[in-house]
């Protein structure tokens, strides 16, 4: 018997990978939040330091790539499931006008800035659009402080659904022009298959869930399950009408939402699980992507930061 030692970096035995990460799943939002900062960002400052571009310990291959993108459809679903649907009707025109705003004026800005500093315009357009669209990093914060329901939180919830769906929409866009693809039936890919998919999804997923609900016995697992199957069918399904799968989970949640009670058991199980282990995986892949290096060795990230 010879003990265990890592001869090369990174690590590629797949226990002492999955035991590294737990660790940094139960220090890194002690560690932080003992300095007042939330638990999650430490959970990327790890992923950063442990990650391809700092220790090299940990590489960002298929297998974080998948639990990364998986954790951030549980994250949109999540968000989804506990939204006050009552509320959110009530600031719905909120939503739409903060989404376009926060969305045109970053977009506005990067179009009129980006070209001085050497850029194209479908280039500045694309960075415009990484800008302009927000994603919901934060909600596990907002969720265990129980604001879920404050028309802030309802109004930038629905602000982001609005910013993200434009920035896809702009990425297609630019896309096509680029490969020639802007004909007749581009758009009748983007739009009318997009609103095909939508129609199917809002009327099929709460009947189908109605009749589960209904007719299978109530076990834990067997409901666990059935949600799963729905968020990455209904994320996959996004896909094949031109959308991303964020759209399809945050449609998958929405649609689900009337039918799991926020204080049920199964919400509880829900929210355990991805709290405990989906998002802090997106968390720690989202961290690997940063690489701390080009903001030293490059002027131009400051540059392009500052404009």
């Amino acid at each position: 018997f010879r003990p265990f030692m890592p001869t090369s970096l990174p690590i590629t035995d797949p226990v002492l990978i999955f035991a590294l990460a737990m660790g940094i799943f139960l220090l890194a939002p002690v560690i932080f939040e003992r300095m007042k900062v939330p638990g999650l960002v430490g959970l990327i400052f790890f992923g950063a330091v442990v990650g391809p571009n700092v220790l090299i310990l940990l590489a960002r291959d298929f297998t974080f790539e998948l639990l990364g993108q998986v954790g951030l459809l549980y994250l949109v679903f999540l968000a989804g499931l506990e939204l006050d649907l009552n509320r959110f009707n009530e600031y719905r025109q909120r939503s739409i006008v903060f989404g376009i705003l926060s969305f045109g004026v970053p977009m506005g800005l990067a179009v009129g800035v980006m070209p001085f500093l050497g850029f194209s315009y479908p280039a500045a357009i694309l960075i415009g659009a990484i800008i302009g669209s927000h994603t919901l990093l934060a909600y596990p914060v907002v969720s265990r402080l129980g604001i879920v329901k404050n028309p802030a939180v309802i109004t930038v919830i629905g602000g982001t659904l609005v910013t993200d769906t434009l920035a896809l929409t702009v990425l297609a866009v630019v896309a096509g022009s680029m490969a020639g693809d802007l004909d007749a039936m581009f758009w009748v890919r983007l739009f009318g298959i997009l609103a095909v998919y939508v129609l199917v999804v809002v009327v099929s997923v709460p009947r189908v869930g109605r009749w589960f609900f209904r007719n299978v016995p109530s076990q834990a697992p067997a409901e666990f399950i059935f949600l799963m199957a729905v968020l990455f069918g209904v994320a996959w399904a996004a896909k094949l009408a031109g959308a991303e799968p964020i759209i399809g989970a945050f449609l998958a949640g929405l649609t689900l939402n009337r039918l799991i009670p926020l204080n049920s058991p199964l919400m509880t199980r829900v929210r355990f699980v991805g709290n405990a282990l989906f998002i802090p995986f997106f968390l720690l892949s989202v961290g690997m992507l940063v690489d701390p290096r080009v903001l030293v060795e490059s002027v131009e990230v400051w540059t392009i930061a500052a404009a």
